[in-house]
Order: structure tokens, then C-alpha cells, then sequence
């Protein structure tokens, strides 16, 4: 073969080469170059809704570019995790969720693979769980209601209402060692309805859901899965002060993309969005639902969406239970 040859099929592979490693450079560099949607398994008006509305609506301002936010609730949702999977792997639809995302595989026969098939990118806000008790209940704190559950576990019912607060309130049972009966509500409005109204006598929710009853004194707050007390019940214990210092799951919200979208698009996807958390208005909203801001990157939130995942795994198993 000639040396020029030689040189003209070195320099081809040379551009192709270049060709292959630089199509999703290129390709992050022009996204988003059209309209973006994110889906949210719950429905309008709720906390998860509401946030991702404000995420799409600061990322649509800033990108010139729509960014829908459409519903698709339903089978605990798996109806939106699959209507993500069905998307091409280019970071145009993505979803938002909560650790039921993680969970759902663990204890429910979901048909997906929360590590392969999900690609993290960023998290929204972090929020504790609190233990809440109705007040027909003979005790004021966390020892009292010990005390009277271990005479009295067949007058108590669990309240939950979804995935990540039914496994909650089972690991509260666990760790308290009083065994009740758990009764499951479609959503958080039955759920501590049902604890108002004394036929569940225990539940454990998400700060933002809890704080108004119990600031009403419509229910009495036992603990706080938070590191510290919220500035929104100041008078609720954590759990470790109150003697379960095991108690520290907490909830979240994130925004993913399907497994496979290239990491230069879920880097870019995730600068963006760190950038709407930095926003005044934003924090204000999420520290007024008792919520924190965690601006990790992408590698960040991954690793602690693979963790938290081994977390909840794990209380399933102690537990034994599979959902419906």
C-alpha cells in the first residue's frame, strides 16, 4: 500500500473516530434544540406535581423551549416509568418521582429494573418523615405510646398511603417492636383522614403533609426522621432524641431520564436544574413545605439513589411484605 494511501485511510478512521466520540458532545451542545416533557406519576396539585411545574416553567424561561408536564398516574407508577422506558434515550422526556420509583421494584412486580433502566439526574428537595398519632390515643410522646401499644396492639391500625410511607410505618413498627394492623389509602388526603377520625391510630407522612394537623392539634407528632428538629414543629422530637435513632428514612423528590441517555445531556440536564434550586423564590417555596435543597450533581445523586434503594430493599425484606 502507498504511503499516501496509508495516510488517507489513517486520516478518514482519524475523523471518523472523532465523528463517533463527538455526536453527543455535539448533540448536548444543541439541547434542548426542541420542546421537553416531564412526566409525574401523581396527580395535578400534588407536592410532586407543583415542583416539577416549577422546574419546567424556570427551565422553559431560561431554554426559550416548552417543557410540559404531563400526568400519568395509575399502578403505582409503573404507567409512567413505562411511558419513559418507550422514549428514545436522548433526555427529551423525563420523569419526576419519589423513592417509591426505587422501591416499587422490591416489593411489587413492576417489570423494571430501577438501576438499568432509570438514569438519575437530579434531586428536587429532601424531606423527613414524621410519626403522627391521632389524639384519641392515651399518650402525649413516643415512650407514652410504647408503654400503652405493647398492652394494646389490637386496638391500633397503621395508616399509609402509598409506597415509601407504608414501608415507613413499618419500620416505625419494627423499631418500636409494636405490631399493628396496617391499612393502606389511596393518597395522603385518606390516609390522615383516617387518623383524624381515629380509625387509624398511627401513620407516618412526609413533614409537608403532617405539619398543619399537628400544628392545629388535630394530631399529636411523636418524632422526625430529620437529623434535627424543623423549624416548621419545633416542639416534635427527632427520632433519635426520642430514643430511635435508627429512624432516619426520609423522602425526596428527583428528575430522571431513561437508562442510556448519554452522560454530557444528564450533566447538562442537571447543571440546569441545580441552577432553578439556586433560585430565591424556589428555596423559599421548598423551606416553607419543611423541605432542604440537596444541589448534588449527577454523579452525587446517582450514588445516593443506588444507596437509597439498598435502604428500602432492605426494610422490605425484614419486613416480608409485598404489596398488591
Amino acid at each position: 500500500m502507498s504511503i499516501i494511501k496509508k495516510l488517507t485511510l489513517t486520516t478518514l478512521s482519524g475523523f471518523a473516530l472523532l465523528a463517533t466520540l463527538g455526536g453527543p458532545v455535539m448533540a448536548a451542545q444543541d439541547f434542548p434544540s426542541r420542546p421537553l416533557k416531564i412526566i409525574v406519576p401523581y396527580q395535578p396539585g400534588s407536592m410532586v406535581d407543583t415542583m416539577s411545574r416549577k422546574i419546567a416553567d424556570s427551565l422553559s424561561k431560561h431554554w426559550h423551549q416548552s417543557v410540559i408536564v404531563e400526568n400519568k398516574t395509575g399502578a403505582f407508577g409503573v404507567i409512567a416509568v413505562n411511558t419513559l422506558k418507550a422514549a428514545p434515550a436522548d433526555g427529551y422526556v423525563l420523569m419526576a418521582d419519589t423513592p417509591a420509583i426505587g422501591i416499587n421494584p422490591s416489593v411489587r412486580d413492576v417489570g423494571y429494573d430501577p438501576v438499568k433502566d432509570i438514569e438519575p439526574i437530579a434531586m428536587m428537595m429532601e424531606m423527613p418523615f414524621v410519626v403522627g398519632m391521632s389524639t384519641k390515643v392515651p399518650a402525649k410522646n413516643l415512650h407514652e405510646f410504647i408503654e400503652y401499644g405493647k398492652t394494646h396492639q389490637d386496638k391500633l391500625n397503621l395508616s399509609d398511603g402509598g409506597t415509601s410511607t407504608k414501608l415507613a410505618g413499618l419500620l416505625f413498627s419494627q423499631q418500636t417492636g409494636i405490631q399493628m394492623q396496617q391499612i393502606t389509602y389511596k393518597g395522603a388526603t385518606p390516609a390522615i383522614m383516617s387518623v383524624l377520625q381515629n380509625e387509624c391510630q398511627v401513620l407516618a407522612f412526609d413533614l409537608a403533609n403532617m405539619a398543619p394537623q399537628i400544628n392545629a392539634g388535630k394530631m399529636i407528632g411523636l418524632i422526625t426522621s430529620g437529623s434535627e428538629r424543623s423549624p416548621l414543629l419545633p416542639n416534635v422530637p427527632t427520632a433519635k432524641e426520642a430514643g430511635l435513632p435508627d429512624f432516619t428514612v426520609t423522602t425526596w423528590f428527583g428528575l430522571f431520564a431513561k437508562g442510556g441517555t448519554p452522560p454530557e445531556i444528564i450533566n447538562k440536564l442537571n447543571r440546569e436544574i441545580v441552577g432553578v434550586l439556586s433560585n430565591p423564590e424556589y428555596q423559599a417555596f421548598v423551606s416553607s413545605k419543611g423541605a432542604v435543597i440537596k444541589p448534588y450533581n449527577a454523579a452525587q445523586f446517582k450514588a445516593f439513589f443506588h444507596n437509597d434503594i439498598k435502604v428500602w430493599a432492605d426494610i422490605a425484606k425484614k419486613s416480608g411484605v409485598k404489596f398488591n
